[in-house]
Order: structure tokens, then sequence, then C-alpha cells
């Protein structure tokens, strides 16, 4: 067993060899400015500066900066200007809350198919037996059952209260199961569903077969994460790589992209459409967002030349 006493201690007698230290909002000021930032402005930028972390807007320095193994490392690139970043800064922030909506409505949709076929076939406390999953999937299946343990915990959700008080009972419907798990941990659920019943969530997924959709699953849960944490997400490569699908044109235009935004982007539109999610209106959005921060480079998040003609972007379709 751990001594955790110990090792809080050498934890603590670790020499820290961070040596900034706190800067004032006029300091950062002049900071920006010896990195030859354009400011017209000092009131405006103290402003922002006084509501918008230093730290955080700082993600967004790097594609205007020289290249960090240069001598100007640091230096903002000639006629850059605080608006520039601060573009960029609130073309992200929307981004992150369209992918969020958007996300969110496909999230809902397959808790409830895999809720509904599970249940179908095996009744409400049909996931509790090991042999209604596929075999040789027992590891994470156990892995499952722990975060399902762990959100019954810990939740305060007030339907499971009342399902406990009422039916005297530690487990809950998979209804009730898949409203409370995590993103993340409803895709290792569908991971492990038997073959029929994945076929059967993804039926209306066309052209999408059930591993390259559990890899977007997995994906998603990574993009969502980011906004839900509100990280950068514009100019990012991302940790988890979309699965580009075999012999589908409009994914294959796009492959070079698989681990940008854009390819997040065109997968969660052919989502929406597949699942008949037309008030969410996320093509418009993203077009609409684009229009309004005209300054942002796209080509950054992995956009392709003449993106609005690929088949999942054309407004005619």
């Amino acid at each position: 067993m751990i001594d955790f006493k110990n090792k809080l201690q050498n934890i603590k007698n670790q020499k820290n060899l961070y040596q900034k230290k706190h800067k004032t909002f006029d300091e950062q000021l002049n900071i920006l400015k010896q990195r030859k930032l354009i400011i017209s402005n000092d009131s405006f930028v103290l402003s922002k500066l006084q509501h918008i972390n230093y730290y955080r807007l700082s993600a967004y320095f790097l594609p205007f900066q020289y290249p960090k193994n240069s001598e100007n490392k640091n230096i903002f690139l000639p006629d850059t200007t605080f608006e520039d970043i601060l573009s960029a800064y609130y073309f992200d922030t929307e981004l992150r809350k369209i992918i969020f909506e958007a996300v969110e409505s496909i999230e809902i949709y397959f808790r409830t198919q895999i809720a509904y076929f599970h249940s179908l076939k095996y009744d409400a406390f049909g996931y509790l037996q090991l042999q209604n999953f596929r075999e040789n999937k027992a590891d994470k299946y156990d892995e499952l059952q722990k975060d399902i343990l762990k959100e019954k915990t810990r939740s305060k959700e007030f339907f499971i209260k009342h399902f406990k008080k009422k039916y005297n009972s530690v487990d809950l419907p998979i209804w009730s199961v898949v409203e409370i798990i995590s993103f993340g941990s409803l895709s290792k659920f569908f991971m492990i569903l038997k073959e029929e019943e994945q076929n059967q969530v993804i039926q209306n997924i066309k052209g999408i077969n059930k591993l390259v959709f559990y890899k977007w699953f997995h994906a998603l849960s990574s993009v969502r994460n980011i906004c839900a944490h509100h990280s950068r997400l514009w100019n990012r490569t991302l940790g988890v790589s979309f699965e580009v699908p075999k012999d589908f044109a409009a994914f294959e235009d796009i492959k070079k992209s698989k681990n940008k935004v854009f390819f997040a982007l065109s997968v969660i539109e052919y989502l929406l459409t597949c699942i008949g999610e037309d008030e969410i209106e996320f093509k418009t959005k993203i077009k609409n967002l684009i229009n309004k921060y005209p300054k942002v480079k796209l080509e950054s998040m992995g956009f392709i030349q003449n993106w609005k003609e690929n088949s999942i972007w054309r407004d005619d379709e």
C-alpha cells in the first residue's frame, strides 16, 4: 500500500523551478507592446485583460508570432493588432458554443437509441448481465459498470432519488442510466453492445459502419470536452483523430484534416442531417460565424479550398 503521507512530503520537498512573478495588468500591457503587438488604445486593452486571463488569451498568440526556434521568439508578426488576437478569441468562443449545442443534440439522440434497443431485447436491467454484451469484452464491461456506479453515487438528479425511494432499489433502469453517464462512458456502452444492437443504433447513419461510428463517437467526446472546459479549439490539432470512412467521397476529400476542427465540423453536420436535427441549423451557424470573422484563418482549422462545394456543406444538399 502506498504511503500517501510520505508521497505528499516528497512532493513538498521538490524544488519548484517556476520563477515567473505576478504581473499587473499594466505590466501585461507593456509585455505585449515589447513583443511588437500593435495596440492603438491602451484603455481598451487593459479592460480586456481585466476580463480575460492573460494566460488564456496567450493561447491565441502563437499563430501570430514568429516561430519559437527563431531569434524573434515571442515577437508578433508585422501588422498584428490586439484586435486580431481578440477576433480569434471571440471566434473560438462562439465556435465552441455552436459545437457544444450540436454535439449535445447528437448525444441525446444516441443515448435514446442505446437505451431503446438494449431494453427492447433485455428489458430495464439487462445491462447488469455480462452475457447480454459482446464476447471477450469483460474488461470493458467492468469499466462501464464502475462508471455507472460512480455516476449513481455522485449524481444529484431528482429522478434518481425518486426512483431509489419509490422502488427501494440501488439499480436504475437502462433509460435512467444513459442519462447520467458521461459521453465517454456512453461510447464504451456502444462498443460492447452486440452487433445486432449496434447496427440498430446507427441504422440511420448511412454509409458508416459500427467501427467508424465508434471512433467518431470517441473523437466527438474529446471535442465536446474541449468545448465544455472552454479550451482553445481554433488552430488546434485534435488529440483524438476521426476515422475516415472508406468509399465516402465527401470525407475522402477532407481526410487530410481528420485531426483538425473542420473534419469534426463535417462529422457533426453529417450526423445531424442523418438523424433529422434540422432545427439546430448547424451548417448555417458555422457559415454565418465565418462571415462574421473574415480575418480568422480557416486553413489553421483544416478547412480545404472550396469547402462549401463539398456535398456535406453545399446548401442544396
